[in-house]
């Protein structure tokens, strides 16, 4: 298997009820309300950690902070922050997601593209490993439909008044 970026839109009261959980209560909670079916959820499976390298030339193990690019991969604002051996579980509240929003849809990404590297996901040691040994092509290609379902899911949570929870699991 491996580790896959979900995004969960949740309403305030949900939120809410995450807060203060433990880091396996959270996660179990987490995949209780997707079985559920109440909020819509994505994954972009394992292309999180090349994705995010592909916009910052960083890996996700080291967000950027402020960085609207980094927080549109891996969210804002962790789950259990002082466990640090918690899962990664993220949130960005839905005032957030404007920012976010407008930093996705400034990128250019025939420029990106044209000056990507894949030996650069090598040389950050990006997850998963061997990505790079792929069809460039075809990564950038995955990268772009990639941003495209973020992009989307942003703008429905935000016009729909949710929150997105992000979970690298």
């Amino acid at each position: 298997m491996g580790m896959i970026a979900e995004y969960l839109m949740v309403d305030e009261e949900t939120l809410d009820a995450l807060m203060d959980l433990d880091n396996e209560a959270l996660t179990n909670k987490l995949f209780e309300i997707e079985e559920s079916g109440k909020f819509e959820f994505m994954d972009i499976d394992k292309l999180w950690d090349a994705l995010h390298c592909f916009l910052t030339g960083v890996s996700a193990s080291t967000p950027v902070e402020n960085d609207k690019l980094s927080e549109a991969v891996v969210g804002i604002h962790n789950f259990n922050i002082e466990d640090e051996n918690a899962d990664f579980v993220t949130c960005t509240e839905n005032e957030e997601l404007p920012e976010i929003i407008a930093a996705l849809e400034a990128i250019d990404f025939e420029k990106l593209s044209a000056e990507f590297d894949p030996m650069l996901l090598k040389k950050k040691k990006v997850y998963p490993n061997g990505i790079w040994e792929g069809d460039k092509a075809g990564l950038i290609e995955e990268m772009k439909t990639a941003l495209n379902e973020i992009l989307s899911f942003y703008k429905k949570a935000l016009s729909t008044n949710h929150h997105v929870i992000v979970s690298i699991l």
